[in-house]
């Protein structure tokens, strides 16, 4: 029995069923997680090891070489790079896709421990993270106020508010920025030492010794345990200030204390300033957040918003918690214009069947297939654990037109029936049974192209685990929508929806004049299909030209890797020379901020900090480093003259000729930095650190002076280097003082940068204890002469009586990838640049202009080289899908030729691609291939009906020409409204992205072009290629009929 047959027969139980499924579909919304991209495995591990006051290439010779040669045979490594900085050895490995990252990360463990003695006995032990994009924040608060100061905001942050947040269910942590720690500091007078005789080291050990608290044991008294804790902790900075350092004999031969307060000052104090941050350009300290795997961005973020009212109540009087940035606004604004396009496009999908079928109960039946199909997919995405998110939503965006396609060809079946006088419950069942082969083979051939996808899927990588879920979508609900066709069309049809009388219907009013002009065009198009029969030459050498002349427009198109999406903020790195101190570069950062405050219109929220962000996930900035981010209000909200990110990024760029000492970098609103890729990227590679500096330089010069029309912001990432003081140990000349290396070093940090040495214990708070020289004993160079270190017989010795000091300048840091020094000249394209093309020409620019070496290898990357991978295995799963869908026709036909016919109709598309994103001007990218994958399955489906008839005709004793031209006839309103309801579907999708969707556009004005002129060229290609295929055996029959003729004529004279 057939599930149609079956469902008619029990139409209550299948309405409850179908009832249940949308309800639970309709549930599942409620808890499906929202966010901007599908959860991805990032497929690295960082490796981190400290070895603290070594140089880049102290760190890179004794420690990043020992590690790289021990990773390197790390099973399903596909490529090993590091970077050795001043005390830091950062290696990053990256694993092919699908590879184990914990088993991986045990084999690290392993390696380490075989090269462990290998180690510079100073080094740490390394720190293994697997990264993971919610380690970005997705919020970012401030606090402000009227009357306190930065550092008691942080205090207030640190005590209050972080706690808080880091309650709340979803978020991991969170990180200050802004303010400074408290802290005691002991600030020695250098004469003071000098007169005593002593060194920090001594007075460091003396402080450290006279605080503690130790559990010395317990006593068993009348039966009781009494754990005795020996409590020598300092309870007031009177009881620091007093601590005995030493003892000195005067005059009278007595012992004399000498106590801390008498060399240096004690004060509770604070640390020194990291970072400054402001909100609003008021001074104050930020708070991000970063969420926990897994968890929903949106929630989580509204569930920050609940606990900051809370928060708000017990905050000092003039103090306040302020949202300074969201990535949820983000997400909740591109979800919500996805859905706005689905919604639409079903809106114009429903009103093309009411056009066509004229009847409000058949475009109800049908129509139902929308919801319903969509609601059980999302249950079905709940249950299987996917987000609603940009990919996903675009794949039901996608499926909106064709969930009704299955619909149509079913109830269309029903209505011939029923104008032929069946009984409704015989014409549902009849009609269903009949194109039930049909809509299966024309489903399985749209969804069998995301096999090879899903084939590929490491292949592609982390772009594979993105489109993952838009093929996963589209599938189900495409499965839903036969499910929905098979089983409650014509449970509708024939109980609750019965469909009434067609050809009386027809007969009057208006629907008759409405019938009238469809058969009017019916028959304009069997005329047109007619002549097109009889000029077949002409017909296909002019498709064949316009396809060769959409080829050569693809050149012109250009390509990028991904779309830039609109967004709401605008993000600008600062970066001043190498040196630079950090209240100089705060000043910079005051300065262009009040500025881009003044210029830009319609700010919502600006929030900045210099000396680094708290962002995790990025390299820690340093004291010549500043950022500032300033966001817009978005679409809905934005009144006119208000700025959006681009135009905001015009004025912004306009503000940097005004500070020439500074580099400011806009960062990219693309998926492009996610997926690997990042504008113009040039490798140098060479174990001459010197020859790639030098390179990398001729190239940076020549980017910027030669190709400024294509190129900007171009970087190296070897920078010029830090002022460096070296000092240069006379060795023997330590022997013989009795000094060595490691106590002078401990001296000279001690001296200069100040060491923590105890910590002060107060009403449950710790605070650090910092020791160092006053700050004008360490103000110049000089003054490194007068330190003094003691050796093993207590004499005090200056500096300067063993060392030197050269002045030079250190690399920043070391680069190398697969075990080799490399340095990497990176560059943004300028705007309306494709990459192709920039490609080219910079390879032009760099053979003709910079010299060739033996030591020397030059290679590219970025986004040419990702875009030409992503291309090459969509090439590849394209070719797969079309195979596959050429395999499903030729099941269904029984034959070769008819599928090899349906098939042209797939390079036919690229006219109409090619098109649509000429009069759009927009660029191919990589999510283009996406579009034209899904079209693969699309667009041979009105090929498939058309052909399938025709064949039917033919077999009833129609003449070839009358076939191809009667089909053609009866099928052209099926394949319109069919066609029609996918690209009326897809309408919102492809030309009213919105912000944050630009991501999905491609696709949908792939779809939309591709299937469109697709289908004008299936209704007059279609029926040429068939009758020229078929005219062959069509002669042959004629011959062999007339020769059967002769012979009964022959049989008969005899």
């Amino acid at each position: 029995m057939s599930p149609s047959k079956s469902a008619v027969k029990h139409p209550t139980t299948v309405l409850i069923i179908f009832v249940l499924l949308t309800a639970l579909g309709i549930y599942s919304i409620q808890k499906l997680p929202i966010d901007l991209f599908p959860d991805m495995d990032i497929p690295y591990i960082l490796v981190q090891t400290t070895y603290t006051n070594a140089s880049p290439s102290e760190v890179e010779d004794k420690l990043t070489r020992t590690l790289e040669n021990a990773l390197s045979g790390v099973s399903g490594l596909k490529k090993l790079s590091s970077t050795s900085s001043e005390g830091s050895s950062t290696i990053i490995l990256e694993f092919n896709m699908g590879t184990d990252l914990s088993e991986a990360a045990n084999t690290i463990r392993d390696r380490f421990d075989l090269v462990r003695n290998y180690l510079p006995s100073e080094a740490f032990s390394p720190m293994i993270l697997k990264l993971d994009p919610t380690m970005m924040p997705i919020m970012t608060l401030a606090l402000t106020s009227d009357s306190l100061s930065p550092e008691e905001l942080r205090k207030i942050a640190d005590s209050t508010v972080q706690p808080r947040l880091e309650q709340i269910d979803g978020v991991a942590s969170t990180t200050l920025s802004g303010g400074r720690e408290r802290a005691i500091r002991v600030e020695i007078q250098k004469d003071k030492l000098k007169s005593y005789n002593l060194t920090i080291s001594q007075v460091s050990q003396m402080i450290a010794i006279q605080n503690l608290q130790t559990s010395v044991g317990q006593i068993d008294e009348d039966g009781l345990d009494w754990s005795i804790a020996a409590n020598g902790e300092y309870t007031s900075l009177d009881d620091l200030r007093n601590t005995v350092i030493s003892y000195k004999v005067g005059s009278d031969a007595e012992a004399k204390r000498i106590l801390l307060g008498d060399i240096a000052l004690v004060s509770d104090s604070y640390k020194d300033v990291a970072s400054y941050a402001y909100f609003d350009g008021v001074p104050s300290v930020t708070i991000s957040i970063q969420k926990q795997t897994g968890k929903n961005t949106v929630t989580t973020a509204n569930a920050v918003r609940k606990q900051m009212a809370t928060i708000q109540n017990v905050l000092p009087a003039h103090t306040k918690l302020s949202e300074a940035f969201n990535t949820s606004d983000v997400v909740e604004q591109a979800v919500d214009q996805v859905v706005n396009s689905a919604l639409q496009g079903a809106l114009l999908a429903v009103l093309v069947l009411l056009i066509f079928l004229r009847s409000f109960k058949s475009t109800l039946i049908v129509g139902l297939s929308i919801p319903i199909s969509l609601a059980i997919t999302l249950g079905v995405m709940y249950f299987s654990g996917f987000s609603l998110n940009l990919m996903t939503l675009a794949g039901l965006a996608l499926g909106v037109g064709m969930l009704v396609d299955n619909s149509i060809v079913i109830l269309e079946n029903i209505y011939s029936y029923r104008e032929n006088g069946t009984k409704p419950t015989v014409a549902a069942i009849l009609g269903s049974q009949e194109m039930l082969t049909a809509i299966v083979s024309s489903t399985l051939t749209t969804i069998c192209v995301f096999l090879p996808m899903i084939m590929y899927k490491k292949q592609l990588g982390m772009a594979g685990q993105v489109f993952n879920s838009l093929a996963f979508t589209v599938v189900i609900s495409l499965l839903c929508s036969l499910f929905v066709a098979v089983t409650l069309v014509p449970v509708l049809a024939s109980k609750y929806l019965k469909l009434g009388n067609i050809q009386k219907r027809n007969s009057k009013g208006i629907q008759k004049k409405i019938s009238s002009v469809f058969e009017a065009l019916d028959n304009s198009y069997a005329k047109m299909v007619r002549f097109v029969l009889h000029h077949k030459v002409f017909t296909l050498l002019f498709i064949v030209a316009l396809l060769g002349v959409s080829i050569m427009q693809i050149t012109r198109v250009g390509f990028i890797y991904m779309p830039e999406n609109e967004q709401n903020s605008v993000s600008v790195n600062i970066e001043l020379p190498q040196g630079t101190n950090l209240d100089v570069t705060n000043d910079v950062l005051q300065q262009f901020n009040a500025l881009a405050l003044e210029s830009l219109e319609g700010v919502k929220m600006s929030v900045s900090s210099s000396g680094g962000g708290s962002n995790p996930m990025a390299s820690s900035g340093g004291a010549n480093t500043a950022s500032a981010r300033y966001t817009l209000y978005s679409s809905n909200e934005r009144q006119e003259g208000w700025d959006n990110d681009a135009s905001a990024r015009k004025k912004l760029e306009q503000l940097f000729n005004l500070f020439p000492e500074a580099k400011f970098t806009i960062e990219s609103s693309s998926l492009t930095s996610s997926l690997g890729g990042g504008g113009l990227d040039i490798s140098i590679k060479s174990n001459d650190l010197e020859l790639c500096r030098e390179t990398s330089l001729a190239i940076k010069q020549l980017l910027t002076n030669e190709a400024g029309s294509l190129v900007k912001d171009v970087e190296s990432s070897l920078n010029d280097g830090l002022p460096q003081l070296t000092i240069v140990y006379d060795r023997e000349r330590m022997y013989a003082l009795g000094l060595n290396i490691a106590s002078v070093n401990s001296e000279l940090q001690s001296a200069i940068k100040g060491a923590t040495v105890t910590r002060y214990r107060e009403n449950g708070d710790e605070v650090d204890v910092i020791v160092g020289l006053r700050a004008e004993d360490k103000s110049q160079i000089a003054d490194l002469d007068e330190i003094t270190v003691s050796n093993s017989s207590g004499m005090k010795i200056s500096l300067s009586n063993f060392a030197h000091y050269e002045r030079s300048k250190a690399p920043v840091s070391i680069t190398r990838e697969d075990q080799s020094r490399i340095v990497h000249v990176t560059a943004k394209l300028q705007e309306g640049q494709t990459v192709d093309k920039v490609q080219k020409e910079v390879e032009k620019m760099v053979a003709a202009n910079i010299p060739s070496d033996n030591d020397l290898i030059l290679s590219y990357g970025g986004d040419y080289q990702q875009l030409m991978e992503g291309l090459r295995t969509f090439a590849e799963i394209i070719i797969i899908a079309i195979l596959l869908v050429f395999a499903v026709m030729a099941s269904q036909f029984e034959s070769f030729l008819k599928p090899f016919i349906i098939i042209f109709s797939i390079p036919l598309s690229i006219i109409g691609i090619v098109a649509i994103y000429m009069i759009t001007g927009q660029t191919f990218s990589l999510i283009t291939a996406v579009g034209l994958l899904i079209l693969v399955g699309i667009i041979v489906n009105n090929g498939i009906v058309l052909v399938s008839y025709t064949d039917l005709l033919q077999k009833r004793g129609f003449s070839l020409e009358e076939a191809c031209v009667q089909a053609a006839k009866s099928r052209l309103r099926p394949i319109l409204m069919t066609t029609l309801t996918t690209i009326l579907a897809l309408v919102p999708m492809a030309f009213f992205p919105g912000e944050g969707s630009e991501m999905v556009q491609p696709i949908g004005q792939t779809v939309l072009g591709g299937l469109g002129f697709g289908t004008l060229m299936t209704l007059f290609l279609m029926p040429t290629l068939y009758y020229v295929f078929n005219r062959g055996s069509e002669k042959r029959m004629h011959k062999k009929m007339e020769k059967e003729v002769e012979r009964l004529s022959d049989s008969q004279q005899l």
